[in-house]
């Protein structure tokens, strides 16, 4: 009695000791379920602000097919030479069928060259089920209005836009503040002006209908001042404008979110604030164009990110009280039998021990080359355990100088731990806790098996390489560096897939080169040349994976290494890139790219990527040359 009572106080004792383990997981779990949870809202938030992009393509397309159909009427233009009252009659009938089934315009005009009103259509949604013909009496002159005077420096063909700014009825503003933008085409025939065609846009129906969505997520388009210039909330606007909202804007409501923007203005950043969890991208639009370089932004409050993690919290609190009981089960039970256990079998059945419990570990021969390995530590590499059998486990550590120093800690104390950098064949880098103990031979003379044990500690090194990533940063454009790049373009040939594994994907290089670079920086100043390198930055990290490597290389070169299962689909993602940059409505700007198969030897790769690049060079530039595997230039 006196020995169970001895050993039940063991197991109590081991039981209070183990419950360090489930304080320890909740806080590492709690920690992992954070870090989730903002990386989740991130990636939600800016496929949300990509998707109002792509509506506000939509729209703008769409706008202006309709401007063009109005504008450039037969009837509009006979009327504007001839002013016949039927020809007016046919206009106004056929402007107020457009007004209502757009649903974009609250105004369509004629306004002759004097500045006078001929034809109006208002149709105010709120408030009418049809839009109307405003009579003749009730038309005004608009020739002192400032948007008049705008269009007057209008050229024949050229369609011009006046705001976004506060809408004006007989010189007083309309209350409700309302938002307007006016598209302004000049009518003219051979040469002769007679009026201007003027489209009043509803702007906030049309900010409603590309920024709708179910997660009820509100979206700001500020200017580089950090004002609302559209926004889902109208009460926002004109902060600049009306000196009683002049409290609304970026830099007074939310100072830690400006700084940021204020710093990286050119790409797209998430910023976590007291007042949430915000994300943001710069947004270039033709229908609001004229408003100048405007930011995309919208957030989550912090009551929707702590909704979030509290539900998943008290899930994590469930599972550690379950496993702190486990353990007082496991603690007793284990005292209770430790007393039967053989001195003799612990050695035999660590092995076993290891690869059964909750680590990831793998059995070796005594050269290194894996025999047995757990699910844990096939689902580390993120490869099936048939793939890791036969493996030469010290070939995954990165730095050839831990692969010596733990060789020589192994044949002279047959053991080693610490943490070491492993690359996966997948390009999988992990930081690991690592454990190496020799089993030996019944004589206790020479090796027979290694048993490796590994703990995922990637995140802390994350966070400490973090500290140190701005060393490999280009100050420009914030892509990695030439430095960088030539670091990691040697760990990539270093650790190629074999051609047997044909379910892996391979590496590939791109080198990416602007075209006519320094024709561009003589004509419009290296200013533009800055502008053009930071939007084909822009576009290559939009565009591309974050899995994939981009490296800013040379004044006007990029680099990216990126992996895939064949060289179309590389070949079909950088084109992605190129079509971006040559349809850059600011300037002329197009890009030259040459791709190649990555090797085990990081120069000739190099030197395939670049002959590939200036055989795309030579074919006129703006297109994508590769070099395969035999060599051939395709």
């Amino acid at each position: 009695m006196k020995r169970l009572s001895k050993t039940l106080s063991k197991g109590v004792i081991a039981w209070i000791l183990c419950s360090l383990i489930p304080l320890s997981y909740y806080a590492y779990q709690t920690n992992k379920v954070s870090e989730f949870v903002y990386e989740q809202m991130e990636a939600q938030g800016f496929q949300f602000l990509s998707f109002v992009e792509s509506q506000a393509h939509d729209a703008a397309a769409r706008l202006q097919q309709s401007v063009d159909q109005l504008s450039h009427s037969t009837l509009l233009n006979h009327y504007a030479q001839h002013a016949q009252p039927q020809l007016k009659k046919y206009i106004e009938d056929q402007w107020l069928i457009t007004a209502f089934t757009s649903q974009l315009f609250y105004q369509l005009r004629y306004i002759d060259v004097h500045g006078e009103e001929r034809i109006r259509i208002n149709y105010d949604t709120k408030k009418q089920k049809l839009p109307e013909i405003v009579p003749d009496s009730q038309l005004q002159n608009k020739s002192e209005r400032d948007y008049f005077q705008y269009a007057t420096t209008l050229k024949n063909g050229e369609q011009g836009q006046f705001g976004i700014d506060l809408e004006y009825e007989h010189k007083k503003p309309i209350i409700p503040y309302k938002p307007g933008l006016r598209i302004i085409v000049p009518i003219h025939a051979d040469q002769e002006r007679f009026g201007y065609f003027v489209a009043n846009l509803d702007v906030l129906p049309i900010i409603k209908r590309i920024t709708e969505n179910k997660q009820n997520l509100l979206v700001d388009f500020v200017d580089r001042s950090g004002f609302y210039v559209i926004s889902s909330d109208p009460s926002k606007l004109f902060g600049d404008i009306i000196s009683e909202r002049a409290q609304y804007n970026i830099p007074a409501e939310y100072p830690d979110l400006w700084k940021v923007m204020s710093e990286y203005p050119n790409r797209k950043n998430v910023v976590l604030t007291e007042q949430g969890l915000f994300f943001y991208q710069p947004f270039i639009n033709r229908v609001f164009a004229n408003a100048g370089p405007l930011l995309m932004v919208s957030h989550f409050s912090h009551a929707e990110l702590d909704a979030m993690l509290n539900t998943r919290n008290s899930i994590i609190f469930a599972q550690s009280v379950i496993l702190w009981l486990i353990f007082g089960l496991v603690s007793i039970l284990g005292s209770l039998g430790w007393e039967h256990i053989q001195a003799n079998k612990q050695s035999k059945k660590f092995a076993s021990f290891v690869l059964e419990n909750g680590m990831a570990a793998a059995i070796t021969n005594k050269n290194h080359d894996i025999i047995q390995c757990n699910h844990k530590f096939s689902e580390l590499f993120l490869i099936e355990p048939k793939h890791l059998i036969g493996k030469h486990l010290l070939h995954f550590i990165s730095d050839p100088r831990d692969q010596e120093n733990v060789i020589t800690a192994l044949n002279t104390h047959q053991g080693w731990s610490g943490d070491l950098a492993f690359l996966s064949p997948n390009g999988e880098q992990l930081v690991c806790q690592t454990s190496i103990q020799a089993h030996m031979d019944s004589r206790n003379k020479r090796v027979e098996n290694y048993v490796y044990s590994l703990a995922d500690v990637s995140n802390h090194h994350h966070v400490i390489d973090a500290l140190t990533d701005k060393n490999h940063r280009d100050p420009m454009t914030s892509l990695w560096n030439k430095p960088k790049f030539e670091e990691i373009l040697e760990i990539m040939a270093r650790h190629q897939p074999s051609d047997d594994d044909d379910e892996l994907n391979h590496n590939f290089l791109a080198i990416v080169d602007i075209d006519c670079f320094k024709t561009l920086n003589d004509t419009h100043g290296h200013r533009v040349g800055d502008e053009a390198i930071m939007y084909i930055a822009i576009q290559m990290t939009t565009l591309l994976r974050q899995s994939d490597f981009i490296a800013r290389i040379g004044g006007d070169e990029f680099a990216i290494i990126t992996q895939s299962k064949d060289m179309s689909t590389v070949c079909h993602m950088m084109n992605r890139v190129r079509v971006a940059v040559a349809s850059w409505p600011e300037y002329n700007v197009s890009i030259s790219i040459g791709i190649a198969a990555l090797s085990n030897d990081p120069v000739s790769s190099f030197t395939n990527a670049d002959k590939a690049l200036y055989r795309a060079k030579r074919k006129g530039r703006n297109c994508i040359s590769t070099h395969d595997e035999r060599g051939t230039p395709t």
